[in-house]
């Protein structure tokens, strides 16, 4: 359980603060704001509930992802790269991919937001995929 709990947490940090960087850093910023008043972008204030609805859907997300990942953890293989990069490539398949799909066929989200998004999630599944892969 303790493992478990690591690899959540570690898992859910990752993502959290990888996100933080990925998104607003300085060029990417510029980029992702060019497009924040399109209709089709909701735009959520900045402010601490914010931030922790965000960290609450991370860590829930996490969850999942780690009972997942115990799941099919024999059928990843041995090893710790691997069987990270597997579950990373799971992660890119069953959230980041569809997601995006469903925007660009049912939205009009904007495409410069997207494409940023679908870098950053593609980023940000391999962390995830080595916290699992090392701590469960």
């Amino acid at each position: 359980m303790t493992n478990y709990l690591m690899a959540v947490g570690a898992a859910t940090l990752a993502w959290f603060f990888g996100a933080a960087i990925l998104f607003f850093n300085p060029i990417v910023d510029r980029i992702y704001r060019t497009e924040e008043d399109d209709p089709a972008v909701r735009t959520l204030p900045q402010s601490p509930k914010t931030i922790g609805m965000i960290l609450g859907a991370v860590i829930v997300q996490c969850l999942l992802w780690a009972v997942v990942f115990q799941t099919i953890k024999p059928a990843l293989g041995a090893g710790l790269v691997r069987p990270a990069l597997m579950f990373a490539a799971i992660i890119c398949v069953m959230k980041i991919v569809p997601r995006d799909i469903d925007r660009v066929l049912l939205t009009t989200y904007p495409k410069k937001r997207m494409t940023i998004e679908v870098v950053n999630g593609l980023i940000l599944s391999l962390p995830v995929g080595f916290a699992f892969a090392w701590l469960l």
